[in-house]
């Protein structure tokens, strides 16, 4: 076997500091998710990150409980750890003031707006402060698209959403999750038609993904598609493992394990 291309991971869940409480939500979808690791600090994360040649990741704040710890990573590992927060639209101006507030002390760098959470679609105004805000710190925006783990209203992110907002912030770095399933071809569409969106395949198995999704990763959307898992839900070696049997392009590989993250989120990470 050749040698693995490292990787960034474009999204890590912060639920890793304590998963053994596991994610009522997504029980049915990852069986053991209860089981998957936990790490007590960075060294500890990052030595695990290695053995499947990972080499950084963007991790997620998802409670206000792991900001520190994920603030601290990073001020420690700069190149290694890249924060992103969960956010709440319906909290106006709080929240982005909360956003200023995380950029500037935890050195945050993605917002993370998972719609089926407020069942209002990517186009709603209730958003659009969070894109403007992230538009002026310079960072990205990370969406999920497609139908919900969770057992909630999907249709809110149906990826064509995302057609209009790509259009009304040209500047946005805006980041698709979660491969848009069921509306694969709506997915392709608005990652072809706009330079400044992409997708990272976090939460769904490689050996699920429609045989058009690793076309479009092999062809024309080789510069827009990013590794990730969203972990715990899909665990990395389960991730590289199933990608090998893929067997993606070797032209492709290094854009789609480092190089289009790098840019999406304009972050200079170290993979060695």
């Amino acid at each position: 076997m050749a040698e693995r291309v490292r990787a960034i991971d474009a999204l890590v869940n912060s639920a890793f500091l304590n998963t053994k409480d596991g994610d009522d939500g997504l029980a049915y979808l990852f069986k053991d998710i209860a089981g998957r690791p936990s790490f007590d600090d960075p060294e500890q994360f990052l030595a695990f990150l290695d053995q499947f040649d990972v080499g950084a990741a963007v991790v997620s704040i998802m409670q206000p409980e792991h900001a520190e710890w994920v603030g601290d990573a990073h001020r420690r590992f700069p190149r290694k750890i890249l924060p992103a927060m969960i956010v709440n639209p319906l909290n106006g101006m709080d929240e982005v003031r909360k956003v200023v507030e995380y950029h500037e002390r935890y050195g945050v760098r993605c917002l993370r707006i998972p719609p089926f959470r407020y069942t209002l679609p990517p186009t709603d105004r209730v958003y659009w402060p969070f894109y403007v805000k992230a538009i002026e710190l310079d960072i990205a925006v990370s969406m999920n698209a497609g139908m919900p783990g969770p057992r909630r209203p999907g249709w809110v992110q149906n990826p064509m959403y995302f057609d209009e907002v790509a259009f009304h912030f040209p500047e946005l770095r805006l980041v698709m999750t979660h491969c848009g399933q069921p509306w694969t071809e709506e997915t392709l569409s608005v990652l072809a038609h706009w330079d400044n969106v992409y997708m990272a395949t976090t939460s769904v198995a490689p050996k699920y993904w429609p045989p058009q999704f690793t076309q479009f990763i092999n062809t024309r959307g080789r510069e827009k598609m990013m590794f990730g898992t969203e972990f715990p839900t899909i665990p990395w070696d389960r991730a590289r493992d199933e990608i090998d049997a893929i067997e993606l392009r070797e032209a492709v590989q290094p854009l789609f394990f480092s190089e289009n993250a790098r840019r999406a989120y304009g972050w200079d990470a170290d993979l060695d």
